[in-house]
């Protein structure tokens, strides 16, 4: 008898620790969300950039392709392969992931562009795909009036006046 009640006292004891670890735990948890601390956001994945232009008239058709920046830098066309066009330059690359993610992208779209859009006219719309730490941010020029002035556009154009150039209105 005296053996199980050893036995229960050994057992409520170790419960209590572990009771107390876990409050223990909880506010050291707790302690570090009310710092203020910001907690980081996950890396996003996929394409940091996409550049899609279409519309206006070709020889053999419509006009268009996709330009595709990769997190690593490597730049390519979204057609089938051979399809690779060479590297963005590292600082160019890390001006336009900064870019990126410091984007206020609601700020950006409430900009609503109010004109005709160029592919009304033989002309030709540039969508913008941005893999941001939330999610893809998508930016249409027949959608949204783009500041071609701003931060993130000039990092844009920075990153990929190599392979093409931006039909700017």
């Amino acid at each position: 008898m005296i053996a199980v009640l050893r036995a229960v006292e050994t057992k409520r004891r170790g419960r209590a620790a572990g009771i107390g670890l876990t409050v223990a735990a909880l506010a050291i948890i707790a302690a570090g969300c009310a710092s203020g601390s910001p907690i980081p956001s996950p890396l996003a994945t996929g394409a940091l950039l996409t550049v899609e232009t279409r519309g206006g008239l070709c020889a053999d058709g419509p006009c268009g392709m996709t330009l595709v920046v990769e997190r690593d830098g490597r730049v390519h066309e979204a057609a089938k392969p051979p399809n690779d066009l060479g590297h963005v330059p590292p600082a160019a690359l890390a001006a336009l992931d900064q870019a990126i993610r410091t984007t206020d992208f609601a700020e950006l779209k409430s900009h609503r562009f109010t004109g005709l859009c160029p592919t009304a006219f033989d002309g030709q719309e540039v969508v913008f795909e941005f893999g941001a730490p939330g999610g893809v941010q998508r930016i249409a020029t027949c959608e949204v009036e783009v500041d071609f002035g701003s931060p993130l556009f000039v990092a844009v154009s920075t990153a990929i006046a190599p392979f093409v150039s931006l039909p700017i209105p």
